[in-house]
């Protein structure tokens, strides 16, 4: 009878211990890398997974938290949302955060986890799966940057332009607007054809993308000839570096000439401006306001043209 209960048990053993082989295996196979960390966020256990995802052995994890893998920047970051997770006790899902891989190449991850507590409710750590989603997120950032740009001039179009000055009012700020319209442009566009006309439109919007950055800047084309820049709170178009007012920078990025296959041209631009009145501005209203200054400076434009005829005459 013994002899019986022995063999029992033996065999109950050895189930158990081919459930955990069993168990083992799928973990180490699993494309997803499988972990959990202490109540300090040190890993106490990492799947062979980390290998492909962080170019590092299990061992060289254990022991560390997950910010030790991140840039500083991010590492900020995501430790900031983690520490709020982690002080309710609650599970998390598909949290992205950046890793630098032990090679120095950045791997974007996927995070989900969920909180082990003990008996008396208190955390004892987190276990969870990462997934490395950086083939995805590349994606997702090439269609993310299409939608925002122009796909002439390379320079973020009319809804990226409402994103940035609604971020700038919504911090408080009081930007500047600089609309402008070129002049000029339609007889090269009618008398050259459109390619010219887009190679011009190409050559502007290169040169203001080029001063946005040069002066910290945000030039962007909502479309046709018509551009808009963005400038910093609290200056002006009579202000600008040593070297001219940005009115005038903007003047002579755009007048210089333009070589194309038939010939070089000369284009113009006329600018209105607009800065914001205060917190409770809009972008419809401030963009409105550039627009209205825009077209009374062109009308100015055509009455002095007008006088100078006649005096002229």
């Amino acid at each position: 009878m013994s002899s019986m209960l022995g063999a029992t048990e033996d065999d109950s053993a050895e189930a158990i211990r081919r459930e955990l082989t069993h168990l083992r295996e799928m973990l180490e196979q699993n494309s997803d890398w499988i972990w959990e960390v202490d109540a300090q966020g040190r890993y106490t256990y990492a799947s062979r997974q980390c290998v492909a995802l962080l170019g590092r052995e299990p061992e060289e994890v254990v022991g560390r938290t997950p910010f030790d893998f991140m840039p500083p920047d991010e590492a900020e970051r995501v430790g900031r949302i983690f520490a709020a997770i982690a002080a309710e006790r609650r599970p998390f899902a598909q949290l992205l955060n950046r890793n630098l891989r032990k090679d120095g190449s950045l791997v974007v991850l996927e995070t989900s986890g969920v909180p082990l507590l003990g008996p008396d409710g208190a955390l004892r750590g987190y276990r969870g799966i990462d997934r490395d989603v950086t083939e995805r997120e590349a994606a997702n950032e090439r269609l993310r940057h299409i939608a925002r740009h122009d796909d002439l001039t390379g320079l973020p179009n009319r809804m990226y332009l409402r994103e940035h000055l609604a971020g700038r009012l919504a911090a408080g700020q009081r930007p500047g607007v600089i609309s402008l319209d070129l002049d000029g442009f339609k007889p090269v566009n009618d008398r050259l054809g459109h390619a010219a006309g887009d190679r011009v439109l190409t050559e502007i919007g290169r040169r203001l993308g080029e001063m946005a950055a040069a002066h910290g800047l945000f030039a962007a084309r909502p479309g046709g000839d018509e551009f808009v820049v963005i400038v910093p709170d609290g200056a002006t178009a009579s202000s600008g570096p040593p070297r001219g007012t940005l009115r005038e920078i903007l003047g002579q990025a755009i007048a210089a000439p333009i070589v194309l296959d038939a010939g070089t041209v000369r284009v113009s631009a006329s600018l209105g401006l607009a800065h914001a009145d205060g917190p409770n501005d809009t972008v419809e209203a401030l963009l409105a306001r550039a627009d209205r200054a825009l077209y009374e400076a062109k009308e100015a434009a055509k009455e002095a043209a007008r006088r100078a005829g006649l005096s002229g005459g």
